[in-house]
């Protein structure tokens, strides 16, 4: 099999709740990133290891309801495949629908996934986590007053 069907069969799994299929695709020590601020989004920030991935995807299925979830487009050279895509959801928290293109770089050596980096429109992610505007976390209502609003 090559690359990219192995990524393939990654998302497949993925889609039909098949968790165990993609820890045994990961090298031991894989590093899973994401860049979602840990902060803001409960399953951002960087993780070690088949058991901290697995906590990743914990936190995935606690938070968001997905409602579809499509890989779109496949590029690959040698030994990582990159994948753009588009989800669309629910937040469990707020109940905020969301839509949210990604790109997933998987890094792949000896038939084991050893490196998974997930880039996301955070923006969109965080506006929907928390079910309001991002931009008046923690600012003072002066700020508030003095802001322009923009679009993004």
């Amino acid at each position: 099999m090559n690359n990219v069907d192995f990524v393939k069969s990654l998302y497949a799994a993925f889609l039909s709740g098949g968790l165990d299929k993609i820890l045994a695709a990961a090298d031991p020590h894989i590093e899973w990133k994401s860049n979602t601020d840990p902060a803001l989004l409960p399953w951002g920030g960087e993780r070690k290891g088949v058991k901290e991935i697995s906590g990743y995807f914990s936190e995935l299925a606690l938070n968001i309801e997905i409602e579809s979830f499509t890989p779109r487009e496949f590029q690959f050279g040698t030994g990582f495949v990159l994948v753009m895509g588009h989800t669309r959801g629910r937040m469990r928290r707020s109940g905020v629908r969301f839509e949210n293109d990604w790109c997933h770089v998987f890094k792949i050596m000896g038939g084991k996934v050893v490196v998974f980096h997930e880039f996301v429109d955070t923006h969109a992610l965080v506006q929907a986590y928390i079910g309001g505007d991002a931009h008046a976390i923690g600012l003072p209502p002066a700020a508030m007053e003095t802001m322009t609003p923009r679009s993004h």
